[in-house]
């Protein structure tokens, strides 16, 4: 029996001290949006789907030093927990191959499992909690928040986009703009539709509102 709450104590320690936008208040809300399209994908497993939710942040290269050190941390855990070489294979593979970066190159392929779990990761980056995490990550990085001089850049692969450092507000176009159409589920196409809206129209108005007063 899959033991949720170990789980998720197991992440709360990773994470309870982040504040750039990664925090255990986000991964909560990923467990909590795969919960809703697991509700319309009957053929999905649940046990699968929510652990890779709660730990698909925890060994990530912009939060941690040592990637393969973590990993193992990780792998551990779920062992001791009574996780079999399969189904951890299975969560690593997910956790692996689920983000934006890792998709610039190549598009992976995910199992229903994957493509929850990657929809409810990208869903809480969209909407008015997208806004607030992409505002956190910019302050704790010190990154200049607008720039209209400043071009939008087109990324082509994960060491590009992790090494390029542009402005707060260009992440929007550069990636969150472009979630709404890279998601898999019926569900998750229905709440990113709004949530691309939002995004839109927060900056829009911060647009707007800067070529009022130049």
């Amino acid at each position: 029996m899959i033991d949720l709450e170990k789980i998720a104590r197991f992440a709360r320690d990773i994470h309870e001290k982040n504040s750039d936008g990664h925090g255990f208040d986000h991964i909560m809300r990923v467990v909590l949006l795969a919960e809703k399209i697991l509700q319309t994908e009957p053929a999905a497993d649940r046990k699968i789907v929510l652990t890779a939710c709660y730990l698909h942040d925890t060994y990530d290269e912009k939060l941690c030093k040592n990637v393969a050190q973590q990993k193992e941390k990780v792998n551990q855990f779920l062992t001791e927990i009574g996780f079999d070489e399969t189904v951890k294979s299975q969560i690593f593979y997910i956790i692996d191959n689920m983000s934006f970066s890792s998709n610039l190159t190549t598009p992976k392929a995910l199992d229903i499992n994957g493509q929850i779990v990657q929809d409810a990761d990208r869903l809480d980056a969209m909407g008015a909690w997208g806004i607030v995490r992409t505002l956190e990550y910019g302050w704790a990085h010190e990154r200049k928040f607008y720039d209209p001089t400043e071009q939008v850049v087109k990324f082509t692969d994960k060491e590009n986009y992790h090494t390029q450092k542009g402005t707060t507000l260009n992440h929007f176009y550069e990636k969150l703009f472009l979630l709404k159409d890279l998601l898999n589920t019926t569900e998750a196409q229905k709440i990113g539709e709004q949530r691309d809206k939002i995004m839109h129209d927060f900056v829009n108005a911060i647009e707007r509102e800067y070529t009022e007063l130049s």
